[in-house]
């Protein structure tokens, strides 16, 4: 009589227990009593439950079974653990069971999940990029090295200085182009500017003189007179057909003094 008795204070006080538990975590109650057929966990339609029980284990007991359950607390509150449980024979519910289960929004640093510490991780081998960025480096270091060194060499020594042309080079144009009527105004005036300019070194006597003057002076003058006839000639009536070699002896005198000194 005093075992029974005893029996059924420790079941009352097991039914009447409480489980309190953080949520989202799972909680495992242990040799919780139901009296009664076996019982199940009556199937979610939907997910607006609070609770999520799974049976672990169950173990038989006098005019009933002890379960093992695990549950995960979707809703803060406090929950009837038997309103989630039926009995499996007939699915009827479970009105022996008054434990509750309450669920509290506050994690303690004790029941927090411990990060998992992360697998080391060989890491592969570089191979050819290595040594891609071990060719760049070098050939920007030469590029660098080129451009601190490079010494740009003088453009005067890179230009090739061109002869002038002497005063009878100058004139064989002029007087060809004289000879065929091509001459323009401007190659005319270069012209009778190159042979008065020339005579005034020669003949003292006319470097006074102005350049309409001068010509006067000049078309009696032994040695200077041939060419300037010849060119008031071709002034009137050109001859094309006078090749190189008929006029050259005509610029005979301009030919040795050139050779001497070159005229600008």
């Amino acid at each position: 009589m005093m075992k029974a008795l005893l029996f059924f204070l420790i079941s009352s006080l097991c039914s009447f227990s409480q489980t309190k538990a953080p949520l989202g975590l799972p909680e495992t109650l242990e040799d919780l009593y139901i009296p009664g057929p076996k019982i199940e966990v009556i199937p979610r339609t939907n997910n607006d439950s609070p609770l999520v029980i799974r049976i672990l284990k169950i173990k038989p007991a006098e005019n009933g079974f002890r379960y093992d359950l695990e549950i995960y607390a979707l809703d803060p509150g406090t929950h009837r653990i038997s309103e989630f449980l039926r009995y499996a024979t007939d699915q009827s519910p479970v009105q022996s069971l008054d434990a509750t289960f309450e669920v509290t929004t506050t994690h303690p640093l004790d029941t927090l999940p411990k990060p998992s510490e992360p697998e080391p991780v060989e890491l592969e081998k570089l191979g050819g990029y290595q040594d891609l960025i071990v060719v760049l480096g070098i050939f920007w270091l030469l590029i660098f090295l080129a451009i601190i060194f490079y010494r740009k060499k003088p453009v005067a020594d890179l230009v090739v200085e061109k002869p002038l042309l002497t005063l009878h080079e100058k004139l064989q144009a002029l007087v060809s182009a004289a000879s065929q009527g091509e001459l323009n105004d401007q190659q005319q005036a270069n012209l009778e500017r190159l042979m008065i300019g020339h005579w005034k070194e020669q003949i003292p006597e006319i470097e006074s003189l102005s350049p309409a003057r001068a010509l006067v002076e000049l078309r009696s003058h032994p040695e200077a007179s041939p060419l300037i006839l010849k060119l008031e000639e071709w002034l009137h009536a050109p001859n094309k057909k006078l090749s190189r070699e008929e006029f050259l002896p005509l610029l005979t005198p301009y030919m040795e003094k050139s050779s001497l000194k070159p005229h600008r």
